[in-house]
């Protein structure tokens, strides 16, 4: 129960800080002379199957430090990255699966399944604005991901 818990209140926050990060602008290619993909899944040369997403953090309030600024804006940006692949892989759940019973439980399910993956993965760039805001790309990656998020997909890069 407190497991379930946890899950829906992170699907909560998620919600909370997709609505305030959507309308902040600070979406990929602030690295300067550089091709970088920082969102969807990308080629591997290892066969692992990558995914990336690129998300936003803004400082705690009060915070004075600029190191501890940075800190927590960056925290909060790992937090959302974390709950934007919970998502996509969710709704990636929802329209392979036909009838299913709503939309929660699916996202619900996902976080069971992947959780222990999302948390573990990694930020590949990170970058902070003149007022300490964080943008990172974070991405997860395992052999195989796609077919488990995408069943019966076809794995095409």
């Amino acid at each position: 129960m407190k497991r379930f818990f946890c899950v829906g209140w992170l699907l909560a926050l998620a919600v909370a800080f997709t609505a305030c990060a959507s309308g902040s602008g600070l979406k990929g290619g602030q690295v300067k002379e550089e091709s970088f993909v920082t969102e969807g899944w990308i080629k591997s040369d290892g066969g692992m199957d990558i995914f990336r997403v690129t998300a936003t953090g803004v400082p705690k309030m009060g915070l004075q430090d600029k190191v501890q600024r940075r800190g927590s804006a960056k925290e909060a940006a790992q937090l959302m990255a974390r709950m934007r692949i919970i998502e996509k892989f969710a709704g990636a759940r929802r329209g392979g699966a036909a009838g299913a019973a709503d939309n929660a439980s699916t996202a619900v399910a996902v976080s069971k399944e992947f959780g222990a993956l999302v948390k573990g993965g990694t930020i590949v760039r990170e970058t902070y604005d003149e007022d300490d805001n964080c943008e990172i790309v974070y991405q997860v990656e395992k052999s195989n991901l796609r077919k488990e998020v995408e069943p019966g997909s076809a794995v095409t890069q």
